[in-house]
C-alpha cells in the first residue's frame, strides 16, 4: 500500500517520519521500509543518472515538487559548473532528463531526496512526512515519494530512475595509469607509483592526487602535500579536504583549515 495512511496506522506520539529517521536508517511504516533517501556509490568515471516523471499529485498546500540530488565526496556536472547538488522539478523531469554525476574518492555517493514548494520562501525538504519508498519490481528502481505536508503519502510523487557509467578514452586511460601505480606501491616502488600517479592526476584522477599528496605527508614534504591535496580536495575528496586542513594547520593557516573541515563534514565544498 502506497497511498495515505488511515487513522491510526501511523503512531503520530513518536512523532513524523523525519523525526523518526536515525541518520540515513529507514523506518518501518505500513509493513514497509520508508528511506529518508536513495543513495548509490558512484565509481571513478562519470554517472549519468537519468529521471523520468511518472505521477505527480502534491497535496493541498504545495505547488511544486521535485527531486533533490546531491552528491557526497563528488559533484554535479552542470553547464561547465561543478555544484554539490541540484533540486529538479517535475517540469524537467516530465520528458525525461540526465545529469552528469563525477564522484571524487571511494566513499563517493549520490543521494535522492524529495523536494517541494509551498508558496511560502525557498524549496523545502527533510521536514515532516516525508520518505522515500524504493519500489525495484521493475528493472530499474521507481522512486514512491512522500512530501513532509500532512499524512504520508507515497504518490505525491513518483520517479523512475536509471544510472549508466560514461567511460571516456581519458578516463580508461587515467584509471590504468592510476592502478598500475597502485601495483608498484604494493610492490613498494614507490618512487614509480608517484610518477604514474602524477601522471594520472595531472589527467584529473582524484585518488592520484589523494593518493601522492598522502605519499608526500608521509615524507614530510608538506609543500608537496598540500598542493595534491587541494587538487584532490577542490574535486570533491573528502579525505583530501581532511589531510589539507591537517596540513593548513601546520602552515598556521587555522582559519582556512576550519572552512576544509567543515566541507569535510558537509560530505563537500560549496
Amino acid at each position: 500500500m502506497t497511498g495515505p495512511y488511515r487513522s491510526g496506522e501511523l503512531d503520530v506520539s513518536r512523532g513524523s517520519l523525519a523525526d523518526r529517521y536515525g541518520g540515513g536508517e529507514p523506518v518501518r511504516w505500513q509493513g514497509q521500509e520508508v528511506e529518508p533517501m536513495y543513495c548509490q556509490a558512484l565509481g571513478a568515471d562519470p554517472t549519468m543518472l537519468g529521471l523520468r516523471l511518472r505521477r505527480a499529485a502534491p497535496p493541498a498546500g504545495v505547488i511544486g515538487v521535485g527531486i533533490a540530488v546531491s552528491v557526497l565526496s563528488g559533484y554535479v556536472a552542470l553547464a561547465g559548473r561543478r555544484l554539490r547538488g541540484v533540486d529538479v522539478w517535475t517540469e524537467a523531469m516530465a520528458e525525461g532528463v540526465e545529469i552528469e554525476l563525477c564522484g571524487a574518492g571511494p566513499d563517493s555517493r549520490f543521494t535522492l531526496t524529495p523536494v517541494w514548494l509551498t508558496g511560502c520562501g525557498g524549496p523545502v525538504s527533510w521536514q515532516g512526512n516525508y520518505g522515500v519508498l524504493v519500489d525495484r519490481s521493475e528493472r530499474t528502481p521507481v522512486l514512491r515519494c512522500s512530501t513532509g505536508v500532512g499524512a504520508p503519502d507515497f504518490e505525491d510523487l513518483v520517479v523512475g530512475i536509471q544510472v549508466r557509467t560514461v567511460a571516456t578514452d581519458e578516463s580508461r586511460h587515467r584509471g590504468a595509469l592510476y592502478e598500475l601505480g597502485v601495483a608498484m606501491h604494493v610492490q613498494g616502488e614507490t618512487a614509480q607509483a608517484c610518477t604514474l600517479w602524477t601522471q594520472a592526476a595531472k589527467l584529473g584522477h582524484v585518488g592520484a592526487a589523494y593518493d601522492l599528496g598522502a605519499v608526500r605527508f608521509g615524507h614530510g614534504e608538506l609543500a608537496e602535500a598540500e598542493r595534491w591535496w587541494r587538487m584532490a580536495a577542490e574535486h570533491g575528496d573528502v579525505r583530501a579536504m581532511t589531510g589539507l586542513a591537517e596540513v593548513l594547520d601546520r602552515h598556521g593557516s587555522a582559519g582556512e583549515a576550519r572552512r576544509w573541515r567543515e566541507y569535510a563534514g558537509q560530505g563537500s565544498r560549496p
